[in-house]
């Protein structure tokens, strides 16, 4: 298989391939005019090399309703053949919209598109099941091989252990999603947070579920979305953010959705990368990262972590006997 992690500035997209199917995690894109087209291009071009896909989709996870994780959605439905969206169902963000444009339509002439809303409830307690799936969630079975695609986190009822403020925070709803290809396995965390991460390390605690080789990193490399208990249960042997390039937003104070603000990636979750995954990168990198708020540093980054600001686009292509070899694709 392969896991492309596209770039797609400060926002999230990645695409999964399989020998007979495909999938992708969130449907992001920064917020200006280049990034949506360029998906669209990528898209294009990888199904002209996978024709035996005939333009289709199997199913698009959106792990939470923020646009840096949605505003492609429309377009690569319009454009591309999609059979299934699912989505936490938390409504009123700045993503929504595209969300429920796409399900609105989910029936219109030319698509049949099953839509899903994934709540924690429906999440089995791990000592009956560890996490959710079922055809829609796990689509795939190819003559070869069967990848496992399974929900581990939806969005959360009240009372299920967040404080007010965390609670409002959509971030702490996301879909966290495990992939297995035989001995190869991936995370994705969406945006959650750290408290919301500790409900999760919790959830799992004395199981293997979060145990991946390939961790997504959350929140675009965030101080807040990744934490010393999660890694040290995950042990990752390669990390991969998506994130903007440092600058961007430098010089627009009024957008305050963009890299500069937020100033991700922060240099602390870099540094519990670089204890967590001690393996060397195919390349060293000299990478801009941030102390704090608005504070950009320069550092050295010999460890199998990579980011598509650094990077570009970013493949790691995985065999069911466990190799993993990442490249970049600019």
């Amino acid at each position: 298989m392969a896991a492309h992690f596209i770039d797609m500035g400060q926002a999230d997209c990645t695409l999964l391939e399989f020998p007979c199917g495909a999938v992708i995690i969130d449907a992001g894109a920064q917020d200006d005019d280049v990034f949506v087209p360029r998906l669209i291009d990528y898209l294009e071009k990888f199904f002209q090399r996978r024709t035996d896909l005939h333009r289709t989709l199997d199913s698009i996870i959106i792990t939470h309703n923020h646009i840096d994780h949605t505003r492609a959605l429309p377009k690569i439905v319009t454009v591309f053949n999609v059979r299934r969206l699912i989505h936490n169902g938390q409504l009123h963000q700045s993503g929504s919209a595209e969300t429920e444009l796409v399900g609105a339509h989910a029936h219109d002439p030319g698509h049949n598109l099953t839509v899903r809303k994934i709540l924690d409830t429906d999440i089995p307690n791990p000592a009956v099941h560890a996490g959710l799936t079922d055809a829609d969630i796990d689509p795939l079975s190819c003559a070869k091989c069967d990848p496992k695609i399974v929900l581990l986190s939806g969005q959360r009822a009240p009372g299920s252990g967040l404080n007010d403020d965390d609670f409002k925070d959509a971030n702490n709803h996301s879909i966290v999603v495990r992939v297995d290809f035989g001995q190869v396995s991936f995370l994705f965390t969406g945006d959650m947070e750290t408290h919301a991460l500790k409900l999760l390390t919790n959830r799992y605690a004395g199981t293997h579920i979060l145990d991946a080789d390939v961790y997504h990193v959350g929140h675009h490399g965030s101080d807040n979305g990744t934490v010393q208990g999660l890694l040290s249960v995950l042990t990752p042997k390669i990390a991969v953010i998506s994130v903007g390039h440092w600058n961007f937003g430098k010089n627009d104070p009024h957008d305050l959705f963009t890299t500069w603000h937020y100033s991700h990636p922060r240099k602390e979750t870099i540094d519990l990368l670089k204890a967590a995954s001690p393996s060397k990168r195919i390349y060293p990198i000299y990478a801009t990262v941030f102390k704090s708020q608005f504070d950009p540093r320069r550092i050295k980054v010999n460890q199998n972590i990579y980011a598509t600001a650094w990077d570009g686009n970013i493949i790691i292509h995985g065999t069911l006997d466990g190799q993993l070899v990442p490249t970049r694709k600019n």
